[in-house]
């Protein structure tokens, strides 16, 4: 059973590799051109696979993604290969979460104004925000959702989801509905709180529009540490003008890095971060285990974790 790496791991990655079972034979290629003439008798591969590779695979029957958003992995070969297909998601499920729930608290508590009272060294109480008995509105109920849900449970909010796997998602504690994509209006209209935690898909891109921020109250804030392009950045901008919502807490952008110039730079009503909510030690190690795991699954035959639908790209 060959496995073939490219591009080439750590000398520590390669070594775990190799001891995860002596039926399998790991080649690590420097070039794409190496792994073009390695990946026709392989099994599995690890890395980044590209057009030319999958061509010359014969034989290919998984290939393990090195990332958990597919949005610049994926291509219509791959989609249409019969190989398994599994990526990286799942690592995230608490550093993101934890992110979301801060950017949540920076905004109820006004800690921006506090920020800057601290820097002028003035002493101006102002009244604040609580989270407890508001209403979360979470899109996209993978592991980052889940673990914001628990996370706004222990806090005494009430939630609510959509998710696409409706009828698949186990039961989750304190999430009072699961509500389908079709069915977002009815989220926007009741959540103090939205909170993109969705991957990149075809249908996720610019799921938010200018349409969809109006449903939103105008006393609520929209949280985005899932992916950029699901909210168009212009529409976004000036729903916040118009004061067709509270504010945001924006960790990712339709373009980044957000351009110096942009206005939301500027709004006291916005929270940025430069895209860091996966940010935080051991996300390596995590990715290292979920590769282990899933080779020594696929050789003993076993079900691999996080195999992806290709055509939805999660």
């Amino acid at each position: 059973m060959k496995l073939v790496i490219h591009p080439r791991v750590s000398d520590e990655w390669l070594r775990r590799i190799q001891a995860v079972s002596p039926a399998l034979r790991v080649v690590e290629c420097e070039s794409e051109a190496d792994a073009e003439r390695e990946v026709g008798a392989a099994d599995a591969f690890y890395g980044s696979i590209t057009p030319p590779l999958l061509r010359a695979a014969r034989q290919l029957r998984w290939i393990q993604a090195p990332i958990a958003g597919l949005e610049r992995y994926m291509f219509p070969e791959l989609a249409e290969h019969p190989a398994l297909l599994t990526n990286m998601r799942g690592v995230y499920h608490d550093m993101v979460p934890e992110h979301a729930f801060l950017l949540m608290l920076v905004l109820a508590r006004g800690m921006r104004r506090y920020a800057r009272l601290q820097h002028d060294r003035r002493w101006e109480p102002h009244e604040v925000g609580l989270l407890a008995g508001q209403t979360v509105g979470i899109v996209g109920l993978g592991g980052i959702g889940a673990g914001l849900a628990r996370r706004a449970a222990a806090f005494d909010m009430r939630i609510i989801g959509l998710d696409p796997k409706i009828d698949r998602l186990p039961g989750l504690a304190g999430v009072e509905a699961v509500l389908r994509p079709a069915e977002l209006d009815v989220l926007l209209e009741r959540s103090d709180w939205v909170v993109i935690c969705a991957p990149h898909t075809p249908d996720t891109e610019k799921m938010f529009r200018r349409a969809q921020l109006r449903r939103m109250k105008r006393t609520a804030f929209l949280i985005n540490v899932g992916r950029g392009v699901i909210v168009d950045l212009a529409d976004l901008t000036e729903a916040l003008r118009a004061g067709d919502l509270a504010g945001a807490g924006l960790d990712v952008f339709e373009v980044e890095p957000l351009p110096a110039d942009h206005p939301l730079w500027a709004m006291p009503n916005v929270v940025i971060t430069p895209h860091v909510a996966a940010s935080a030690p051991g996300v390596s190690e995590r990715w290292l285990d979920v590769l282990l795991d899933n080779l020594g699954r696929f050789v003993r035959n076993e079900p691999l974790r996080n195999v992806v639908d290709k055509r939805q790209w999660f």
